[in-house]
């Protein structure tokens, strides 16, 4: 009997390792696929012919999809089960990963984008909840700082990698290393936890109106910034503010929201999605203008994806360390601290970033990362923490949404910059530097309402 039990305790941790892999490697590919894409954009841009402002939707297709999906997915599994979202999605992604490294056609690049999407929506927006159900309590930190290392991990593999291919192959490679990991990931998922599928209906309507309201405030934002039609955007802001009104009203009372109304009644978990939108704007912004910063200063690719590299090196390298120091130090003075770092560092950049040095350039960058890593696993942890584990699925959506979303505004506040004007690295970067200091203040601010 004690041989048997001794056996299936060991049964059980090999198959805990091989799902944390099969988990590590999937959102790995996600993270490091916004990242390469984000580095090689203008390449990508200048190979197909495009303008900016029609290139700038190979990331915004793929982020108005993820946005639109993320909640109304991560609420599906809570449901159905998170293993069976989370491994529909990564086939998805996988297969969309092909067709994004075969075609030639930017309409084409553009729409396998928003497939790929769709995949990650259903990745992103449940892996949180698998980390959750994976890790003890006591060790849930732990889980929190690898996933938010393999996070970094991948974005800091973005540059490094994206430079590489570039040099060596043609941007479609980009795409394609996608494929042979997401099958090693998929057949290592098989081995994550099964849920019993839960008997509640789904919140059909309310579903539907988060779709409508994220993907059409999102093209307005997007459409905003390359300056199209004023009429246009107001109709499409129009239609998702008001889908925003009435699945706010709607879920306020509905036993089964898809918006988790519920969860922003607690202030903490409002002003940890708050300052975690903050940060990501910050970082969507600052990765999205530093490759065109950078080649207008004469750059190579090379030099692009080594200049920003340690950013994400210094953040996957500091994620854990601020997880197992959450344990110790309050997170909220943790998270506040990294966004004052990092905001400073960018203050920096800003002011000084056509007289610097290479040498300089990685110092804070290095900076940037380490402020960033400092905030991320702390902040998760929060989150998390003040969501009941019944509802892990719509607190880690919610999470995801504010990283995508943050991404995605920063993004469209690059491309509105460079469509205004060609010559203002200063005042994007500035830009991201206010935005930075604005969440280390929700941060702050959470031990007053605490």
């Amino acid at each position: 009997m004690s041989n048997s039990r001794i056996q299936q305790s060991s049964q059980n941790s090999t198959s805990q390792l091989l799902a944390i892999w099969g988990l590590c490697l999937a959102v790995f590919i996600a993270s490091l696929d916004t990242a390469i894409t984000n580095t090689a954009l203008p390449y990508i841009s200048q190979e197909l012919n495009s303008k900016f402002t029609e290139s700038i939707w190979i990331i915004n297709s793929y982020q108005l999809v993820m946005v639109a999906l993320i909640l109304p997915l991560a609420v599906l599994a809570d449901r159905l089960g998170y293993k069976k979202i989370f491994l529909g999605g990564l086939l998805i992604f996988t297969c969309s990963s092909l067709f994004c490294g075969i075609t030639d056609s930017l309409k084409e690049l553009i729409l396998a984008r928003a497939f790929q999407g769709v995949g990650a929506a259903a990745v992103l927006g449940t892996n949180i909840a698998l980390v959750r159900l994976i890790y003890i309590p006591e060790k849930l930190g732990l889980g929190l700082g690898i996933n938010a290392f393999i996070i970094a991990g991948g974005l800091a593999g973005g540059p490094v990698i994206a430079s590489l291919v570039l040099n060596f192959l043609t941007w479609h490679w980009l795409f394609l290393i996608n494929i042979p990991i997401g099958i090693v990931a998929l057949i290592l998922c098989f081995y994550l936890p099964k849920q019993v599928r839960k008997n509640k209906s789904f919140n059909l309507l309310s579903a539907l109106l988060t779709i409508i309201m994220f993907a059409c405030l999102i093209y307005a934002l997007g459409e905003f910034a390359v300056s199209v039609s004023l009429l246009w955007i107001l109709a499409f802001a129009g239609v998702g503010i008001l889908s925003g009104i009435f699945l706010i009203r709607r879920d306020s009372h509905h036993p089964e929201p898809i918006f988790p109304v519920d969860l922003f009644q607690n202030s903490i978990f409002s002003l940890s999605v708050a300052t975690a939108f903050a940060a990501f704007i910050t970082q969507g912004l600052v990765l999205v203008s530093l490759p065109y910063i950078f080649y207008d200063l004469g750059h190579s690719a090379a030099v692009i994806g080594f200049l920003i590299a340690p950013w994400p090196i210094m953040g996957a390298i500091m994620a854990p360390i601020a997880g197992i120091l959450s344990n110790k130090i309050s997170s909220t003075y943790l998270g506040a601290l990294g966004l004052f770092i990092l905001g400073s560092s960018i203050a920096v950049l800003a002011f000084y970033q056509g007289a610097l040095s290479n040498a300089f350039i990685l110092i804070l960058m290095m900076i940037c990362g380490l402020g960033f890593g400092l905030f991320l696993t702390p902040n998760q942890r929060i989150l998390m923490a003040s969501s009941p584990i019944s509802r892990s699925g719509a607190a880690g959506g919610m999470l995801n949404v504010s990283r995508t979303l943050g991404q995605a505004v920063g993004a469209a506040l690059v491309a509105l910059s460079i469509n205004l004007s060609s010559n203002n690295a200063s005042l994007i970067l500035g830009i991201g530097a206010i935005v930075a200091f604005t969440g280390s203040f929700l941060s702050f601010y959470r031990i007053l309402r605490n």
